[in-house]
């Protein structure tokens, strides 16, 4: 199986010839696999989702059907750990029924248990993927795969590396702010949870009692995290010029420089830095979850884009290349600002608005400058 978050056209500088470019933005076990395998053999290259050399179906297929597999299957695939995690936390919290009952109203007891569900998942991995990229003995093999060959976390080159602290303070700060991000995420979760069980918002709790509609539901989720994400980062950087502000008309200048400046602060990002964000942020990122305000939801279509918002961000922020899960559109965004502000998938909006920077061509170019451009 491949794996997939999107896909893209760009252009070679050398022949002028469309190039095929896969993205990820999240970690499996095809990371995993790779950053082991890089530790012996630098050179090696994972291609299947399950840490396979090759693709198990193939290399390539044409560009009809790697676009059919992409948008079908690929895209979700990509997303399995999210997916693990909300079916993980409907079966800890809501498959016995007893929800229904004791969160008609808040108490200490269950909102206890879905706060310390969440803060786990945010140690186990959030803290492992730092562990494994920056703190264990894996780091030393990535280091000529990091984008930024600076180590954020350390003053010195003799300086260590903490699973919770850092020499330059970075990491302290981006631990605090991801933390309030899950807390948030999951008093959210406390809000849907007594929303349905006190009869204020209809659910329905049989996910097969409706086939067609869960499964499409579950599917479109993926689609409308990356689309919400584009319209709502999009919204906190300028929309005409960074010098202006609220009263001259730019809503953009002003959240970023009130707001979303807090999470450019990781310039040179790690895996604690998707999260590391002004709680305001928090806010509007997490109203990607709240589609059940508009489409009746089984929970577990709530716990996926949640746990999707939650956990997606991690791999895409880890600063490093393949074998690592390579966001490098998205390392261009924390170090240039005014580039690539979404995922190219489902919709290319930056191709679409002419903020797309390849990262590979700017690489070549050593420069962003001409490279912003609309689609050809």
């Amino acid at each position: 199986l491949r794996q997939f978050s999107g896909r893209s056209r760009v252009h070679s500088l050398d022949t002028g010839k469309p190039v095929r470019r896969i993205f990820g933005m999240t970690y499996g076990i095809r990371t995993v696999a790779g950053i082991v395998k890089v530790q012996s053999d630098p050179t090696v290259k994972v291609g299947g989702y399950f840490g396979t050399t090759d693709p198990v179906f193939g290399k390539d297929w044409s560009e009809l059907t790697n676009t059919i597999y992409l948008y079908a299957w690929g895209a979700h695939c990509g997303h399995a750990l999210e997916f693990m995690v909300a079916v993980a936390c409907y079966l800890a919290l809501f498959a016995d029924g007893k929800w229904e009952e004791e969160c008609r109203e808040f108490n200490l007891p269950w909102v206890g248990r879905v706060v310390a569900f969440n803060l786990l998942c945010e140690l186990l991995f959030v803290g492992f993927w730092h562990w494994f990229v920056y703190v264990s003995a894996y780091a030393r093999g990535l280091k000529p795969f990091k984008f930024n060959p600076e180590n954020q976390y350390k003053r010195g080159e003799n300086d260590t590396v903490g699973m919770f602290s850092s020499t330059t303070g970075h990491l302290e700060r981006e631990i605090f702010y991801t933390t309030l991000g899950w807390l948030q995420s999951a008093m959210m979760q406390c809000v849907f949870m007594w929303l349905w069980a006190s009869g204020r918002l209809q659910y329905y709790s049989n996910f097969w009692a409706h086939p067609v509609y869960s499964l499409a539901y579950l599917h479109c989720i993926t689609y409308w995290r990356e689309i919400h994400f584009y319209w709502c980062h999009r919204a906190m950087h300028p929309w005409f010029d960074r010098k202006r502000g609220l009263f001259d008309g730019d809503v953009g200048a002003f959240l970023y420089r009130h707001v979303h400046s807090l999470h450019h602060k990781s310039y040179n990002p790690g895996p604690w830095s998707g999260l590391s964000m002004h709680p305001v942020e928090h806010f509007m990122y997490y109203s990607c979850a709240w589609v059940p305000l508009l489409f009746t939801a089984h929970p577990l279509h709530f716990l996926y884009v949640k746990f999707h918002a939650d956990i997606a961000p991690i791999g895409g922020h880890d600063g490093y290349d393949e074998p690592s899960a390579n966001g490098d559109f998205h390392w261009l965004h924390h170090a240039h600002y005014e580039c690539n502000y979404g995922v190219p998938f489902p919709i290319d909006f930056d191709k679409m608005f002419g903020t797309w920077v390849d990262y590979k061509v700017y690489k070549q170019k050593g420069s962003i400058r001409g490279l912003m451009r609309g689609a050809e």
